[in-house]
């Protein structure tokens, strides 16, 4: 991950090579679900209550 590196957007962009998209596209589709569901659980533990909230609105479409 990057700084944006405009003064105008706070957070950060993410960027992954060519090589790297096939690499997990190729990846079977349960491995695919367990990397998502340690990141889910990271979220759970560790984000404060309001940030998940926030993303708990995001994910219903209420934002």
């Amino acid at each position: 991950m990057t700084d944006s590196g405009d003064p105008r957007r706070r957070g950060y962009r993410h960027v992954h090579t060519l090589e790297e998209l096939r690499a997990y596209r190729a990846l079977p589709a349960e491995q695919k679900l367990e990397w998502l569901h340690a990141i889910w659980r990271l979220n759970v533990d560790f984000l404060p209550e309001r940030a998940r909230k926030l993303h708990e609105r995001f994910r219903k479409g209420d934002i």
